[in-house]
């Protein structure tokens, strides 16, 4: 799903893009899918220069787990950002689960990114079976220690699987709605602080009883204190904001 989203912008869009950072778990199949996408665009888009992250987990399959790859995310948003400038990130989402399309999708709306995107494959089963068959290619392209030359020796094996006709998948655009600054800075504020009054946090008060209904901080009707969600969201918007 990767290389089929940069098919997408060359080839769709007419966007040239010049760096893609490959997010991956420590699993050894995915990493080789990794490897695998990394020589496929190497190939075929030589002018994009591929960055690699890898998260020291192998699935988002606790809160903890959740937490710390929204974390790693945003830092990763915040270094492009500053790199990019406004404006110049997409994220692509297609190929994780579904709470990372969800934590991604959160962040977005603090980053200055152009959108978040999914790739959607009608005959997902056929693909599926189309890479299942090619599995032990794509285990020993991982194992490999010239991994470009095994991509070529066996090109035409994986190019139908990394770039398929474009019928064969569409591009969605998950709406976000990105935040004002001058608010997630007074938001940053109320959740870096117990207790502070709430006249005084910068937030509306119908916003404050909203976020004390999703757990992001409890309010007395007085003061307004961040919950463990809050106290997260707090280092999250540091991030965002530093």
């Amino acid at each position: 799903m990767i290389t089929e989203f940069v098919q997408y912008l060359e080839e769709g869009v007419g966007e040239r893009i010049e760096d893609l950072v490959l997010i991956s778990t420590s699993d050894p199949y995915v990493r080789s899918c990794a490897d695998l996408a990394e020589q496929a665009i190497a190939d075929r888009y030589p002018h994009i220069r591929v960055h690699r992250l890898e998260l020291g987990f192998e699935d988002l399959d606790s809160e903890e787990r959740v937490r710390e790859f929204m974390l790693k995310m945003a830092e990763l948003l915040r270094d492009r950002a500053r790199e990019r400038g406004a404006g110049g990130i997409y994220i692509n989402s297609a190929g994780g689960r579904k709470d990372s399309l969800i934590a991604l999708s959160i962040l977005a709306q603090l980053f200055p990114v152009k959108g978040v995107f999914h790739v959607v494959m009608p005959e997902v089963k056929a693909f599926s079976a189309e890479l299942e068959r090619a599995k032990r290619e794509i285990e020993e392209l991982g194992e490999a220690e010239d991994k470009r030359a095994y991509y070529l020796a066996h090109k035409s094996l994986f190019d139908p699987l990394m770039y398929p006709d474009r019928s064969r998948y569409s591009v969605v655009k998950i709406p976000i709605l990105p935040q004002p600054w001058n608010w997630l800075k007074a938001l940053s504020k109320a959740l870096g602080k117990g207790g502070i009054p709430a006249a005084k946090s910068g937030l509306d008060p119908d916003h404050i009883i909203r976020l004390a209904m999703a757990g992001i901080l409890q309010y007395d009707g007085k003061r307004i204190y961040p919950t463990e969600d809050g106290k997260f969201f707090a280092e999250i918007l540091r991030v965002a904001l530093g």
